[in-house]
């Protein structure tokens, strides 16, 4: 199938959910694994699974051998027979739930040498009535550790050394006790997880390391759950914030820079062009010689090279171009790479040095500091106080989990990283970067993970959902979350290349939903708007104070049909069925009345109070 053709006929979102409601337990079975177990309607785990990551922490796709399900009287059983690594790894999979009581057990039988950097359960612990509160930690010591989960995100692990934890959520007790292996926590919040994640083995042992041909790995999980107070009351948060809308970017590299690169940047000249170039290549703007207006520059620096000298040196040639440089953020090369928190950063240049060096070379220009990957880096090696005009990091939503619940709930994520990062930056505003759902490099491995087959799996730069209305949905919830947390720009997409907002197909451009997603989120950047974080149902938006050919955007970044209902005003719907690759689709849409409409996953609505004709 053509990819531009892709967004037009394929369902939006992948969702293939078992529901298990044994006594007070419910929860999903989700392609294997458990997710949103629920105790009296309490969310008391996100979910758990046994995902096995290569070498490069890249999940590795289960080959399932056999799935079976028997319901009982005393509860459901659950079992799952993969193979992992060609073959070379069968787990054995069984999951046991009764009234009060979940648990899993695993065995990895290893036919060949396999070399992984993880393989075996984690077990994810939700954010919303768990972030702050007290945690007790049992040690494979037998004694017992008084914590509590982090309310800031930790940007190293919060529990270590764990066979079992015991903790309250709205009057709910949580006991699990963990076997077969020794765990530790971290704060899945630094890669907008939804979670934190109770994960074997520890970091600290080293990675990858191997499991042997003929070795058996066996691990059990066992979740048990009370009622022990009272819930607490209902409330109901105020789903609207006001905000300065913040300004949007569109990412440019020379390697992405094309007639579709071209026609996108024509279709969004409101649209910042967050230009990123290697400072030390001699031929650093080839092929951007038709590049017109100013640009905001993030740098590369090499750690080898005269990085003082390589910045002049550009600057000169930008001048010389007229290209004006409104901003730069320069970085040394060895800082697209992560550092656990314990380790030492490299040696060489800093971050600090190469600030200064930029506020040279740019006299003129505004300068940012912080990183160019995740803000799991950000945190982990904050910018130095006293340094740069703004700070700025990106995001990605597919580090871990490739799957659409897990992508659309890394936007209730991103709310607590931004508001971690405000509080890292002190008075410098926050400027993002490229904030998608592919990964722009992995800082944590050699290379993003191949995906030939345009599959929704996690560490890969080419992401199927880019060219869909999903994308587009995550695009406005992304946007939201930037809102409501004060950023001043976010980029949430490219001119050209794996984050592109559409293709030239026989000579004309075709856009993708993210493409008219970012032209109307343009023309509502930097006025005073209403952002509604989470309306029922997953819904999310945002909303200028002018009036205009699109007054607000929202989108129901869900895996479920969801209902609204906004008396008075017209709307344009954008969901998986209709035909957008005209650029300016929003010019001529159709727009009805909002009075009862039922939104589809992943379907985004164009909104004019003054119904648009």
């Amino acid at each position: 199938m053509d990819s531009v053709e892709l967004h037009r006929h394929a369902s939006p979102v992948e969702w293939n959910a078992r529901h298990i409601s044994v006594g007070d337990i419910e929860a999903l079975l989700v392609d294997g694994a458990m997710r949103q177990l629920r105790y009296r309607r309490v969310e008391v785990v996100r979910g758990f699974d046994c995902p096995i990551r290569d070498r490069n922490w890249a999940t590795e796709t289960p080959a399932v051998v056999e799935e079976t399900f028997y319901e009982a009287s005393d509860g459901v059983i659950y079992t799952r027979r993969f193979t992992a690594f060609n073959g070379a790894l069968l787990a054995n999979l069984a999951i046991n739930v009764q009234p009060e009581r979940v648990v899993a057990t695993l065995a990895l039988d290893a036919h060949r040498r396999v070399e992984t950097n993880r393989a075996g359960f984690t077990l994810l612990h939700p954010i919303q009535g768990v972030a702050g509160t007290d945690l007790t930690i049992q040690h494979s010591n037998g004694t017992e550790e008084q914590s509590r989960f982090p309310e800031t995100i930790s940007p190293g692990q919060p529990a270590c050394d764990i066979v079992g934890l015991k903790h309250v959520i709205d009057g709910v007790s949580v006991s699990v006790r963990f076997s077969g292996e020794v765990f530790e926590m971290e704060d899945q919040r630094n890669w907008t997880d939804a979670s934190y994640k109770t994960y074997c083995r520890p970091l600290g042992l080293g990675f990858p390391y191997v499991i042997e041909a003929g070795e058996t790995v066996e691990q059990s999980i066992e979740i048990t759950l009370s009622e022990v107070g009272a819930r607490r009351p209902a409330s109901v948060a105020s789903s609207h914030a006001v905000a300065i809308l913040p300004e949007i970017a569109i990412a440019v590299e020379p390697n992405w820079y094309s007639d579709t690169a071209l026609k996108a940047l024509a279709d969004l000249p409101d649209a910042r062009r967050l230009l990123r170039l290697d400072a030390t290549s001699e031929n650093a703007l080839a092929g951007l010689a038709e590049l017109t207006g100013p640009v905001e520059l993030e740098l590369l620096i090499d750690d080898t090279r005269d990085g003082a000298g390589s910045l002049q040196a550009l600057a000169k040639t930008l001048r010389d171009h007229g290209i004006e440089v409104q901003s730069v953020t320069a970085l040394p090369q060895a800082y697209l790479h992560s550092y656990q928190p314990t380790a030492e950063w490299p040696d060489g240049h800093s971050i600090a040095d190469a600030a200064n060096w930029a506020r040279s070379a740019f006299p003129n220009a505004q300068i940012g500091i912080g990183m160019l990957t995740n803000f799991t880096e950000f945190n982990r090696h904050p910018p130095p106080a006293g340094i740069g005009d703004f700070t700025t990091y990106s995001t990605t939503a597919i580090v871990h989990a490739g799957d659409d619940l897990s992508v659309f709930e890394t936007l209730e994520a991103l709310r607590h990283v931004h508001k971690s990062a405000r509080v890292i930056s002190r008075e410098r505003p926050l400027r993002l970067g490229l904030a998608t759902i592919g990964m722009r490099s992995n800082p944590y491995g050699a290379a993003v993970a191949d995906n030939p087959d345009m599959a929704r799996i996690a560490m890969a730069k080419e992401d199927p959902r880019q060219q869909t209305v999903f994308g587009a949905a995550f695009a406005v919830g992304a946007y939201a979350a930037a809102a409501g947390s004060g950023c001043a720009r976010i980029a949430l997409a490219g001119a050209g290349g794996p984050f592109a907002t559409g293709r030239i197909q026989n000579g004309s451009f075709r856009a993708w939903p993210v493409h008219h997603v970012l032209r109307a989120l343009a023309g509502l950047s930097g006025q005073t708007g209403t952002v509604m974080p989470n309306l029922p149902g997953g819904v999310i938006g945002v909303s200028g104070e002018k009036a205009g050919k699109v007054s607000a955007v929202i989108a129901n970044c869900s895996v479920a049909p969801t209902r609204i209902t906004s008396p008075g005003q017209r709307g344009a719907l954008m969901d998986g069925k209709t035909d957008v690759a005209d650029p300016d689709w929003l010019d001529h849409a159709e727009w009805r009345a909002l009075d009862h409409v039922l939104l589809p996953p992943a379907a985004v609505v164009f909104v004019n109070e003054g119904g648009a004709q």
